[in-house]
């Protein structure tokens, strides 16, 4: 009541309005334990759709300035839950009520400082950090970790399995894609800026939770396959365990649907399993009606075929113990043919590539044209991967991301050019240099914008271009064509150039950074 009382910026209706939902508060719980043991939705007072003068549970959600206080003061610390469907708590305005400066300007700061816009900023920082102080009970940015953040992904990831979730959301689907996908964005930029400042060890990534339902297989199946998930994850890269994950899921439902009585990997045959390869290899997919594609059939063959080796090998229970399928029952592999770029489509993509207004799109195009890099290889560039033979010939130093194996090239005057003018760009940033993960090595990237690498550097810088000088082919989405020419085929255009002009194998091995001679022999 001091607190409020004190506030002789406002009017005393207001004041005396925010004493009586602190009175009505009070009465209804006197035991603030007894609050936090109510149903989510009593909790937080007003439901979506519901007008703010007529809330379900007027106590609660009038009352939430008075929860907001004692959460600075540090007299109680609240769920994400709570958090999460309340929607608007003004906590900053209640931090400078008492005279706590929380630290989320300097963050804003130091967000512009690596490119975020400010409106985008504030609204990211606030949110977040909001709720990591109501959460954890801290009163300075300084003390958050990545810890912290973490555990705000983790509760947004689980909280479409709260049992109240239907009283806020029409769908777990309809809240990944909307409030869940704008808070994962806002905590982001958070760690981007708590790790450029030193604050979280690891280099931040954006990870959407995925709004597909759980695997649809009986109880003991499904404890094996995740065990085994849990295993492959500790090697595997998320990508790899992903289409692990898959294989296994497509499994299971056509086990549900063809062999319902199946109950345990034990009771699995051979004869199961050639049956759903045979089942795939027929069955329209969801997505484009056609049966899978040669490539994607490996896959789910290969990952259901680790499977089973794995579990095996880690003598797991509830499991055939042996290896019911292999690589002999999966098609093969298609033969593939470097689709190079024709001189006549290049002499008119060239100058599209060349007027390109971002100057790390325009760089990195010119790199994969004249170098033929691997489009991860030129991502990754660190700021010092650019100088010159002894005869002022200009030299790339390649990273080698797949082969582990670094090389050094020679590169084409334009695309040393481009480079150069990004170096130029890039060389007083604010960033903090990231660790990469494959060879512990300190790096300060070049291809980098808002504290964290460039994405979309290829894909539609290169289908404007295309666009830009017709070289289209009809459908695509949105029916407006798909270009004919991706990032990836600059790598066969210099491949073959290079076998066109004489060059050795050695020599194309070198450059594109192949390691068995085979994968250059389709070159010549």
């Amino acid at each position: 009541m001091t607190f409020v009382r004190g506030q002789v910026d406002f009017n005393h209706h207001y004041l005396n309005a925010k004493l009586r939902y602190y009175r009505a508060f009070r009465d209804r719980w006197p035991d603030l334990t007894a609050w936090f043991a109510e149903p989510l939705v009593e909790r937080v007072g007003r439901l979506p759709g519901e007008s703010f003068t007529r809330p379900s549970f007027p106590d609660s959600h009038k009352a939430r300035p008075y929860l907001t206080y004692l959460g600075l003061c540090g007299y109680a610390t609240f769920d994400y839950p709570w958090m999460f469907a309340v929607g608007q708590l003004r906590v900053h305005d209640q931090a400078a009520l008492l005279g706590i400066d929380l630290g989320t300007t300097a963050l804003v700061e130091e967000a512009l400082a690596l490119g975020y816009s400010g409106p985008a900023a504030r609204q990211a920082m606030s949110w977040s950090v909001a709720r990591i102080v109501l959460r954890n009970g801290l009163t300075d940015v300084t003390d958050i970790t990545g810890e912290h953040v973490a555990e705000v992904l983790e509760a947004i990831r689980r909280f479409p399995e709260n049992p109240e979730f239907p009283s806020f959301y029409a769908s777990a689907r309809h809240f990944y894609e909307g409030p869940a996908k704008c808070w994962i964005t806002h905590l982001h930029q958070l760690e981007v800026v708590l790790f450029h400042r030193g604050q979280v060890a690891a280099q931040p990534r954006k990870l959407m939770p995925s709004w597909k339902p759980p695997m649809a297989l009986p109880p003991r199946m499904l404890t094996v396959a995740e065990k085994w998930l849990a295993a492959r994850k500790l090697t595997d890269a998320p990508s790899t365990v992903d289409k692990l994950e898959l294989a296994v899921r497509v499994f299971g439902q056509w086990l549900g649907e063809h062999h319902p009585g199946i109950t345990t990997f034990t009771d699995v045959t051979r004869d199961h399993c050639l049956g759903w390869i045979g089942h795939i290899a027929e069955a329209p997919t969801e997505r484009t009606g056609k049966p899978l594609g040669v490539m994607s059939r490996i896959q789910r063959i290969s990952g259901l075929s680790q499977f089973f080796r794995d579990t095996a090998l880690w003598q797991y229970a509830d499991v055939p113990g042996y290896t019911l399928i292999g690589a002999g029952d999966a098609p093969k592999y298609p033969q593939k043919v470097p689709r190079f770029i024709p001189d006549q489509e290049l002499d008119r993509l060239m100058p599209a590539i060349d007027a390109i207004a971002c100057p790390f799109q325009r760089a990195a195009l010119l790199v994969a044209r004249w170098n033929g890099a691997r489009r991860t290889e030129i991502q990754r560039l660190p700021l010092d991967c650019l100088d010159r033979y002894p005869d002022g010939t200009a030299r790339l130093r390649l990273s080698g991301r797949k082969t582990y194996k670094e090389r050094v090239v020679p590169l084409h005057e334009d695309a040393a050019e481009a480079l150069q003018k990004l170096i130029d760009l890039r060389r007083h940033a604010p960033e903090r240099p990231f660790t990469d993960e494959r060879t512990g090595e300190e790096i300060r990237y070049l291809f980098m914008s808002h504290g964290k690498l460039l994405s979309n550097l290829f894909e539609t810088p290169i289908q404007d271009a295309c666009r830009a000088v017709g070289l289209v082919r009809p459908g695509g989405r949105g029916g407006t064509g798909r270009g004919t020419v991706s990032a990836h085929r600059f790598r066969h255009t210099v491949g073959t150039q290079l076998a066109e002009r004489g060059a050795k194998l050695h020599t194309i091995m070198k450059v594109l950074g192949h390691t068995s001679v085979s994968m250059a022999l389709v070159y010549a």
